[in-house]
C-alpha cells in the first residue's frame, strides 16, 4: 500500500522519483523552486508535525549476501540466488517503470495495465555516474526472489502481482538491490514533456511506424507531448529491443531539457497524477544530497537485447514471441558498472 502524503511530501517524491532518474536534474530545480512550499516552516506553520531531515542520514544496513550462478531460466519454479545489495550501500538504485495507460486507449477498452518500458537507474555513491539499464517487456521466465520464476511475460506481472513484486523480480534478475520505484502513465509523459516544452531526440537513421501512422527523419527530431508519447510506443517499424534504446534516448533528452531551465517547475511536478512510489520521506534529504552531486553526472546505457543477453527469442507455444534473458550476462555487466 502507497504512504498517505501531503502535497509538500508529494513534491519532494515526485521531484526524487522522477527526476534523479534521468540524471540529476533536481539540482536545477531545487535552484528554481526555492520558495515553493517545501520551505522550512515558519511560527505560523501547520501544527502537524513535519519530519525532521538530516543532513546526509545513515542509510539502514542490509545484508550483503553473494549471489551464485543462476540455473538456465525455464517456466517452470526453480531456485534463484538473492541478489546482492549495492556495493557501496549509499549507491540508489531506483525502478522507473512506464505504465501504457492512456486515457484515449483505456476508453476503448484497452486495460493499461502493461508496463512497457522498465528502466532501472544506478546512482554511483559518489556522484560521477549514472547507469540506465532497460529490459524487453517481452521477457519472461524472470525469477522472482522466492524461488519461483514468472512464466509470463514481465510486462503482465504488475498488474498480477503489484509494484513490490515487480520490483523484487527486477532486482533478482538484475541481480542489483532495488531501493525504489516509480511509476508513470503515458499520459504523465506526456503532460512532463508539454511541462518543459518539448524536447528533441536525436536518431542514427529514419524511422516510419505505419502502425501509429507516424515517422520520425535521422538526425534531431522535436516531440511535444503527443508525439514523445508516440515516439516510446512505437516499436512495429524494428523492435522492442530499439524501443527501449529509444526510451533511454527520451529520457536523456528530458534530462537536457530539465537541466537547460526555462520551465515551470511547480506545473510540473503537480502535474502527475499517475505517479506511484515507494520513497518515504524519511530518505529526501540522502536522495536530495545524492542529487545535488550527481547534477554533472555521465549517463551510461544499456538494453539487455540479444544476442549478448538474452537465451533464446523466438514464438514458444501459447505465450507468443518471448525473450529468454541470460540471467548471468545481465547480473554480470550490472556488476561491472554498478560496484563503486
Amino acid at each position: 500500500m502507497l504512504n498517505r502524503i501531503t502535497t509538500p511530501q508529494r513534491i519532494i517524491i515526485l521531484t526524487a522519483a522522477v527526476l534523479l532518474i534521468v540524471a540529476g536534474s533536481l539540482f536545477v530545480l531545487l535552484r528554481n523552486v526555492a520558495s515553493a512550499p517545501v520551505a522550512t516552516p515558519t511560527p505560523t506553520a501547520s501544527p502537524t508535525p513535519s519530519p525532521r531531515p538530516t543532513p546526509r542520514p545513515t542509510r539502514r544496513p542490509t545484508p550483503r549476501p553473494t549471489p551464485t550462478a543462476s540455473p538456465t531460466p525455464s517456466p517452470t519454479p526453480t531456485p534463484t540466488p538473492t541478489p546482492a545489495p549495492d556495493a557501496d550501500a549509499t549507491n540508489v538504485t531506483i525502478l522507473l517503470v512506464g505504465r501504457d495507460f492512456l486515457a484515449q486507449r483505456v476508453a476503448l477498452g484497452e486495460s493499461g495495465m502493461n508496463t512497457d518500458m522498465l528502466v532501472v537507474a544506478n546512482v554511483r555513491a559518489d556522484g560521477s555516474r549514472i547507469d540506465l539499464f532497460s529490459l524487453p517487456r517481452d521477457s519472461v521466465d524472470v525469477p522472482l526472489g522466492d524461488g519461483s520464476v514468472w512464466s509470463g511475460k514481465i510486462n503482465s506481472l504488475r498488474a498480477a502481482r503489484g509494484l513490490a513484486a515487480l520490483k523484487q523480480a527486477m532486482s533478482t534478475t538484475i541481480g542489483l538491490r532495488i531501493d525504489y520505484y516509480a511509476e508513470m502513465t503515458l499520459d504523465d509523459l506526456s503532460r512532463i514533456v508539454n511541462a518543459v516544452g518539448g524536447v528533441t531526440v536525436s536518431l542514427p537513421a529514419a524511422l516510419n511506424d505505419p502502425h501509429l501512422k507516424t515517422s520520425w527523419r535521422a538526425g534531431g527530431n522535436y516531440l511535444d507531448g503527443r508525439t514523445a508519447v508516440l515516439f516510446v510506443r512505437s516499436r512495429f517499424a524494428d523492435s522492442d529491443y530499439a524501443r527501449g534504446d529509444r526510451n533511454q534516448a527520451l529520457l536523456v533528452a528530458l534530462r537536457d531539457k530539465l537541466l537547460a531551465g526555462g520551465y515551470d517547475p511547480i506545473a510540473l511536478l503537480t502535474s502527475l497524477p499517475g505517479l506511484a512510489t515507494d520513497i518515504p520521506v524519511a530518505d529526501m534529504p540522502m536522495l536530495l544530497d545524492l542529487v545535488r552531486r550527481s547534477a554533472g553526472a555521465s549517463v551510461g546505457r544499456e538494453v539487455f537485447a540479444p544476442p549478448g543477453y538474452t537465451a533464446f527469442t523466438g514464438i514458444a507455444g501459447a505465450r507468443g514471441w518471448v525473450s529468454i534473458p541470460n540471467l548471468a550476462a545481465i547480473r554480470g555487466y550490472v556488476q561491472g558498472v554498478a560496484a563503486p
